[in-house]
């Protein structure tokens, strides 16, 4: 057992394939807190973090990956920023306008009407290179996950299987998030290994482990997913999952520096202050007259001594 969210990185049946699995049960209830989502909404956003999550962490470096999730339903869309080192934020557009769940179902919730089937994947890769990387995939059925692993298939072509869920109780409350990536390794043989993980790792079973219980650790429930393969799961590393929000006063500031002269000088005069609101975090920040004034003049050209 384990009293905080964690992401082990695994190799399986001799290096043919690698294996991530990740808890983020404490970080998804903290951010659906923070956006009051709960029920189906919930369930999104769960699936979407704990997604992120897994897809930051092929590599051995540093590496950001911005996750966007644009569909045609209620939703609107979602964002996922997350780190190789477990740090990880999100947001949904929209919250209002989300089909509810009456009660807890006994399987995995679907999510095609909230999400939408019609949209797209949006991944970028940041690993700190002069230049990033980007793909994108049409939405398949909008149950996010299945979208990705589309993703993963189609756009970086890497044979892969990824399962991700949140559960939710009669009040739409966060119980369990939990995902697990499968992949095949360059020149390893391991496609007919993810294939027949494909084919037997059923949709439902990481939603009726998270049932039967919500507080397992990441190693138990990648070896309960992949028996009875998983006795040749060997442990790479281990890393903590935390949400982790990375604006600030001064990057708020930035931001109004950006805006017009005229636009400064309106909120001088009309409104008295201004307000910089954080997407992923709710944070607000507010501005005085004075401080206002001193963005505003920062941001002109200084004039040429006479």
């Amino acid at each position: 057992m384990t009293d905080h969210d964690e992401i082990i990185r695994c190799l399986l049946e001799n290096s043919r394939a690698r294996v991530v699995m990740a808890t983020a049960t404490k970080t998804v209830r903290e951010i659906t807190r923070r956006h009051d989502a709960r029920g189906v909404a919930a369930v999104a956003l769960g699936r979407a973090v704990t997604s992120g999550l897994l897809l930051a962490t092929l590599t051995k470096d540093e590496e950001q990956v911005t996750l966007q999730i644009l569909g045609n339903g209620p939703l609107g869309g979602i964002t996922v920023d997350a780190r190789s080192s477990g740090r990880v934020r999100g947001y949904l557009k929209h919250v209002d306008g989300v089909p509810w769940i009456a009660s807890p179902q006994p399987a995995r919730i679907a999510l095609a009407e909230a999400v939408g089937k019609h949209g797209v994947v949006n991944v970028v890769r940041d690993l700190g290179l002069a230049q990033n990387y980007a793909g994108q995939t049409a939405l398949q059925t909008g149950e996010i996950d299945s979208d990705i692993e589309h993703y993963l298939v189609t756009s970086e072509q890497i044979d892969s299987v990824l399962r991700c869920d949140t559960l939710v109780d009669r009040e739409g409350g966060v119980i369990a998030s939990a995902g697990l990536l499968v992949q095949t390794l360059p020149q390893a043989g391991g496609e007919a290994l993810v294939e027949f993980i494909r084919q037997t790792l059923d949709e439902q079973r990481l939603s009726q482990i998270l049932l039967e219980s919500s507080d397992v650790d990441p190693e138990s429930l990648a070896r309960r997913l992949l028996a009875p393969m998983s006795e040749s799961l060997q442990m790479l590393d281990r890393r903590p999952v935390t949400f982790a929000c990375s604006c600030s006063r001064a990057r708020a500031a930035a931001t109004l520096e950006m805006l017009h002269e005229e636009d400064l000088r309106a909120m001088i005069l009309e409104d008295n202050q201004a307000w910089v609101g954080c997407n992923f975090c709710g944070e607000q920040y507010t501005f005085s007259e004075s401080e206002l004034e001193l963005i505003r003049r920062k941001r002109q050209p200084a004039r040429p001594a006479s």
